[in-house]
């Protein structure tokens, strides 16, 4: 079905929703007991086999190409997910969701160190926003020092989520089918999580409430990660480049009041101006400010 560009527009509305959701389930697994080995693995389990039953005549078509770029990204979407989940058992879903749309402004410092692309000159203006805007939602700028270890692994782990949007415009764009690349990001989980959880968070396993943690697992394993990403893919092909990271931008603001509304945030001053002076960061990286003739 041809979509007209509003309607695609609402449909990606509709995606930064589910995208903003999944900070508030991860906080629920991680609340649940379970770890971030033990998450990911668990993660991984259920996304390959939700990708063999849905997708199986697109995985035998999988090309070595398939291969290097959905195991490639699978490991850097295991370290940044593994991070951010690490961070969220010691900082709150809204704050964890602020500092990881970062991620738009450490872009373009990874294209110009490793692919020698040169930065534009609106980077100049939006990064100290940005970091300003993380001082004053962390508490750094407050009479007393509350920036928290969660904050600074988040912010680690937007650099490897800058890094998976380079390698899926630059190579997973080329690949066979999206579903996969996504295929493969779940069979890394399962290699990547299951040694590092049975290594090191094993005596953890006997405190999960499996119960409470496997359901909003299998909502970002299943839902999220194939319903939402299906729809994003679909429904770009109708709006503009600009217009859609405009919206999934606002992930970020999604999931704060959503994480408000589930009680495990508070509405303050420090949230709404540091997460503004954040977003505004990084609206002026998406917005293109050259003349047009």
């Amino acid at each position: 079905m041809k979509l007209s560009k509003p309607l695609a527009n609402l449909v990606l509305l509709f995606v930064t929703v589910l995208w903003g959701s999944t900070y508030i389930f991860n906080k629920m697994v991680v609340t649940a007991g379970m770890h971030s080995g033990t998450i990911n693995a668990v993660r991984g389990v259920m996304c390959v086999l939700g990708g063999a039953l849905l997708f199986f005549p697109q995985l035998r078509r999988m090309t070595p190409f398939d291969l290097r770029v959905g195991l490639s990204v699978g490991l850097v979407n295991f370290c940044g997910y593994y991070l951010r989940t690490l961070g969220l058992r010691q900082t709150t879903p809204a704050k964890s969701s602020f500092i990881t749309v970062t991620y738009v402004i450490l872009t373009p410092f990874l294209l110009w160190l490793f692919w020698r692309e040169r930065p534009q000159r609106k980077i100049i203006l939006a990064v100290p926003l940005s970091l300003i805007g993380m001082a004053v939602l962390t508490g750094i700028t407050s009479t007393h020092w509350t920036l928290e270890r969660g904050d600074l692994i988040t912010f680690l782990s937007a650099f490897f989520w800058a890094l998976q949007i380079i390698i899926f415009a630059k190579y997973a764009s080329h690949a066979s089918s999206p579903w996969v690349i996504i295929f493969l990001i779940g069979v890394v989980q399962v290699i990547c999580g299951t040694p590092l959880a049975l290594l090191t968070e094993r005596q953890t396993f006997s405190h999960i409430n499996w119960l409470q943690a496997l359901i909003p697992l299998a909502i970002i394993a299943i839902i999220i990660t194939y319903a939402a990403r299906g729809l994003q893919i679909y429904a770009q092909r109708y709006t503009d480049a600009t217009s859609a990271s405009l919206i999934l931008m606002t992930e970020s603001f999604f999931a704060t009041v959503i994480s408000i509304i589930a009680g495990y945030d508070q509405l303050s001053l420090n949230l709404v101006i540091g997460g503004a002076l954040i977003l505004l960061g990084n609206l002026i990286m998406q917005i293109s400010w050259q003349r047009r003739h």
